[in-house]
């Protein structure tokens, strides 16, 4: 939160000393100041481990901060060794003499690297400056400047690029404009909003390019999302007038850039096409913002921009390319007006291209085969509709290549997965039950288990606390990995034998395990160590659960008290809002700080607290609840979750509410110092950057959650 959204509301404490004897007096600047982000950077490191897995193995690596220092360990389940990576003050004293600057080993002065694909040696970055570390030898190169876009082919690297269905064959870092096939022998980029293809590598991924589109320009553009072009742009604007623009190729200016940019195409698993999804935004009307900054003067800045309900909205259309050919082609799905396509993949090979449209009241679907072997015709798998709702479909997943299609579906009231047959027959539920399937973390194809994050299954637990379940594949033996009140953390090994779990509760610092394919831990990795707050007089916030205003629904949140809290007085309550409806402003895992935190030791006892339409990890009745009403739906729950705090604990003065939110919590904070029946209730707020007018907002987020 900034100084000033502080000082706004710290002057609430001043009234309330002014006017109660009893009240908590001037607002503690000493104590906020001592518990912000920053004060606390020194105090609290890392908070949760980060795996690295060697290649397809189980063996893996991470970096952990704590008051001892930076450390990399290696972690080998197989023997259950943890160990450093390697000998810390080894490297940095050869680095110190490399750079020929002050290393220690404590405190490296890098916290990611990069192993070789044989495993004999790590690469890091300095500053400009790449380096190799030798395992055995101990010795350590310099590899010389880092080149931009350079991807070593014998390096490895996180998972990056690619889609469904062999997206890619190499991993790519952050500006990898290069989209390679599975096989990697070809990749495509976008130039000038053309779509290019190289072929025939050799060496250093040199090889034939060719230009495979010719109709490409602005807003109907092959590249991703306009990246390079729309940064040009709105560069050039800012240049009009102080003639930097005019500069060639010299300097900082955009000409200097490389123009290719990453094309967003989904190859075939046997690498001989990709699909994609084009979008067309030629007739979406202009939105204009100023930028203030600009110098030497203002400058006029311009983007496409859809609004809710108007007539010319963004396109999508489905293209194709069968390497052998001479260009990409258009492909035939059109059902609805402005309709929208998802999860474009190959099941199985180039000959058929699989994908979900959705309509743009987002209440309708298709689940789609089109025929792209040679006769283009498209056959309708399965459909899906909902009323006074709208669909969120999640991205297509298999239990094998070639077998059962894993569907997501809210068709029961609560989101969990079904098995449909390759040809879109319905078969049966993979998860059931009054509960929320999240996501599918992993899947064993030959063993025939499904990995899913859910929340809401276990009985006495807060419902937005995150489970980890193994299922077989024809829907039988759920099991859950990860018992214990805690909001857990998966990430599963490449063999799927083994998973580091990162558990916590915002009351409980978090933990980091290793856990066997049976849930059981095998070995204790990390825990937060919070003994440094504790001596600076930190305490854990508090959780607490109260009643919608419909006396039935349960609402949950999170209390911050003051750390020299004196419960003989009464201290104004302020409530950090959002309404939601794709989140709600929770928290649920640990946190050493934070603006609530901080706020609190002004003088306050600070609140997050739910509402109905706020989560869409529990029911869809209570996701949907502010459905065709994105007004002031949510202030009805947070006023009787207030009400109701104040009935149990006399230290809080319920004469004295503030509110405060950014974007949809800054809406939400205008209509509650705005709308009668609530602003006698909330007596001041600090709203930002709200959004204040759905009908002007983001067309596709306002009809989603609120109906064309």
């Amino acid at each position: 939160m900034s100084k000033f959204a502080l000082v706004a509301l710290a002057t609430l404490a001043a009234s309330a000393a002014a006017q109660s004897p009893t009240s908590p007096g001037k607002a503690n600047w000493l104590l906020a100041n001592r518990y912000s982000t920053q004060s606390l950077r020194n105090i609290v490191f890392t908070t949760s481990v980060q795996p690295r897995w060697l290649g397809k193995t189980d063996s893996m690596f991470y970096n952990w901060k704590n008051k001892n220092g930076s450390r990399f360990y290696l972690v080998v389940p197989a023997t259950t060794t943890r160990r450093p990576l390697f000998d810390h003050d080894k490297l940095a004293a050869q680095l110190a003499e490399m750079a020929r600057k002050p290393v220690e080993g404590n405190s490296l002065p890098f916290t990611t690297l990069n192993f070789t694909k044989d495993h004999k040696a790590i690469r890091f970055q300095v500053d400009s400056t790449r380096y190799e570390w030798t395992l055995a030898s101990e010795t350590l190169r310099d590899l010389g400047k880092v080149l931009r876009d350079s991807v070593p082919q014998d390096e490895e690297r996180e998972a990056g690029g690619g889609g469904r269905g062999g997206g890619g064959g190499r991993a790519g870092g952050a500006g990898e404009f290069r989209n390679f096939s599975p096989d990697s022998t070809a990749f495509v980029f976008a130039r000038n909003h053309q779509l290019f293809i190289v072929e025939n590598l050799k060496g250093a991924s040199k090889g034939d390019t060719t230009q495979i589109s010719t109709d490409g320009v602005k807003d109907y553009s092959f590249g991703f999302r306009d990246t390079a072009q729309q940064q040009l742009d709105i560069q050039q604007q800012q240049q009009q007038d102080d003639g930097t623009g005019q500069q060639g190729g010299g300097g900082n200016g955009a000409s200097s850039r490389d123009p290719r940019v990453r094309a967003n195409v989904v190859w075939s698993p046997d690498s001989k096409g990709f699909a994609f999804s084009r979008n067309d935004q030629r007739k979406v009307r202009d939105l204009y913002l100023v930028n203030v900054l600009a110098e030497p003067r203002p400058a006029l800045m311009t983007y496409k921009y859809d609004m809710p309900g108007e007539a010319d909205v963004g396109q999508q259309e489905l293209w194709f390319f069968r390497r052998g050919t001479p260009k990409v082609a258009k492909l035939d799905v059109k059902k609805w007006k402005d309709q929208r396509l998802m999860s474009v993949h190959f099941p199985t090979s180039v000959d058929r291209i699989r994908l979900v449209r959705r309509d743009r009241l987002q209440r309708n679907l298709d689940v789609i085969d089109v025929d792209a072997g040679g006769s283009n015709a498209v056959k309708t798998l399965f459909t899906e509709s909902l009323e006074n709702a709208a669909l969120e479909p999640q991205q297509i997943a298999y239990t094998k290549k070639g077998g059962d299609l894993i569907w997501w579906s809210e068709r029961s009231g609560w989101g969990q997965y079904y098995l449909y047959d390759s040809t879109g027959k319905y078969k049966r539920p993979l998860t059931t039950g009054a509960w929320h399937a999240e996501n599918i973390a992993g899947i064993d194809s030959v063993k025939g288990v499904v990995w899913i994050g859910a929340e809401g299954r276990e009985a006495g637990e807060n419902p937005y606390y995150r489970h980890y379940y193994r299922v077989n594949a024809d829907g039988t033996g759920l099991a859950l990995m990860d018992e214990g009140n805690f909001s857990h953390t998966e990430t599963l090994s490449p063999t799927r034998q083994y998973m580091v779990d990162n558990y916590s509760r915002i009351d409980t610092p978090t933990r980091a395990v290793l856990r066997n394919a049976s849930g059981k831990v095998v070995m204790n990795l990390e825990e937060v160590d919070v003994s440094r707050l504790k001596e600076m007089g930190w305490k854990a916030p508090e959780t607490f659960q109260v009643k919608s205003a419909d006396g039935v629904t349960d609402i949950y949140g999170d209390m911050w008290k003051p750390f020299d809290f004196d419960s003989t007085k009464k201290y104004p309550i302020i409530a950090y809002v959002y309404p939601g409806p794709q989140t709600e402003s929770i928290a649920f895992t640990f946190a050493a700080g934070g603006v609530t935190q901080q706020l609190a030791q002004l003088g306050f006892i600070v609140i997050e607290i739910g509402n109905r339409g706020g989560s869409p990890q529990r029911s869809l009745v209570y996701h949907r609840y502010g459905y065709y009403n994105l007004r002031d739906y949510a202030l009805a729950d947070k006023k009787a979750g207030i009400e109701q705090l104040a009935a149990r604990h006399r230290w809080i003065d319920i004469d004295k509410v503030g509110i405060y939110g950014h974007s949809g919590g800054g809406f939400l904070t205008a209509a509650a110092l705005m709308s009668p029946g609530y602003n006698d209730f909330f007596k001041v707020g600090v709203s930002s950057s709200g959004n204040h007018d759905n009908n002007i907002y983001d067309a596709n987020w306002s009809e989603n959650n609120h109906g064309l």
